[in-house]
C-alpha cells in the first residue's frame, strides 16, 4: 500500500508537463487525483491515461470565480499542488505592464486561490505543494515580471507554512529550473526559445535540461516527508549554484 492510499490530490495545471508527471506519481502511490486545467479534452486524455479514477475538472485558475466552482466539486482535499502558468519575456521599456499583471493573475493569484479554497476542505496532515521558479534567484534575461512573480510564491509558501502549521498542514515550494516537455506557453518566437534553451544549458552543471519525471520526484518527497514545511525546492541541475 502506498503512502498516498485514500488520499485526495488536486494538482492544477495537471493536464501535461509538471502536472501530469506529479499526479502520475501520486496516483501510483495510491492517491486518487484530480486535475484542474482550462482544455477538458487535455484533462480527460489524461484522467484516462492515469486511470486509477483520476478525473479532471475544467476551471481557469486566474479566474477566480472559476478556481471556486472546482474546488465546490470536492468534499476534501489531502494534497494540493499547484502548477498552472505560462511564462512572458520582454525587456522592461518595451514589454506592456498588462503582460506582466496577466501572467502574475495566472501563476501568483491562481495559486493563493487554490490555497484558499482548499484549505477548508484540508484535514490535520494535508500538504501543499506551491510551484515557483528558480527566476527568483538565477537571473535570466528580460524577465523580471517573471523573476518577481517567483519570488513572491516562495514568500506565499513560506509564510503560509507558518500560518497553517497549527492546523497541522505542511507547505511547500516547488522550484523548477530548465524543464523540457512542459508544453508551458510564452510569447518567444521558435528561434529565440532554441537561443534561449541553449545559452542556459551551457550555464547549468548537469548540462541537461531536467524532466517533468525529475519534478515530480521532488513533488513526491515535499508531499509525504512529514518534517519538511516551510522550503523551497530548486530542481535546476544545479543553475542556481552555478
Amino acid at each position: 500500500m502506498g503512502r498516498m492510499e485514500g488520499k485526495v490530490a488536486v494538482v492544477t495545471g495537471g493536464g501535461s508537463g509538471i502536472g501530469l508527471a506529479i499526479a502520475e506519481r501520486f496516483a501510483d502511490d495510491g492517491a486518487r487525483v484530480v486535475l484542474v486545467g482550462r482544455r477538458q479534452p487535455r484533462l480527460d486524455a489524461a484522467a484516462a491515461r492515469i486511470g486509477r479514477g483520476a478525473c479532471g475538472i475544467s476551471a481557469d485558475v486566474s479566474v477566480e470565480e472559476q478556481v471556486k466552482a472546482a474546488f465546490d466539486h470536492l468534499d476534501r482535499v489531502d494534497l494540493l499542488v499547484t502548477c498552472a502558468g505560462g511564462a512572458v519575456f520582454g525587456a522592461i521599456d518595451v514589454l506592456p505592464p498588462a503582460e506582466w499583471r496577466r501572467l502574475f493573475a495566472g501563476r501568483f493569484f491562481g495559486q493563493l486561490s487554490a490555497c484558499h479554497y482548499a484549505v477548508p476542505k484540508m484535514p490535520p496532515g494535508s500538504a501543499i505543494v506551491l510551484c515557483s521558479g528558480i527566476a527568483a534567484r538565477a537571473a535570466v534575461n528580460e524577465y523580471a515580471g517573471g523573476a518577481a512573480l517567483c519570488g513572491a510564491v516562495n514568500g506565499l509558501g513560506r509564510s503560509l507554512a507558518v500560518e497553517l502549521a497549527p492546523r497541522q498542514i505542511r507547505v511547500n515550494v516547488l522550484s523548477p529550473g530548465l524543464i523540457a516537455g512542459t508544453e508551458i506557453e510564452n510569447n518567444l518566437r521558435r528561434e529565440e526559445m532554441q537561443v534561449f534553451w541553449d545559452d542556459t544549458i551551457a550555464k547549468i552543471p548537469a548540462h541537461r535540461a531536467g524532466t517533468p519525471k525529475d519534478t515530480a520526484d521532488a513533488a513526491y518527497f515535499l508531499a509525504t516527508c512529514e518534517y519538511v514545511t516551510g522550503v523551497v525546492i530548486d530542481v535546476d541541475g544545479g543553475w542556481t549554484a552555478a
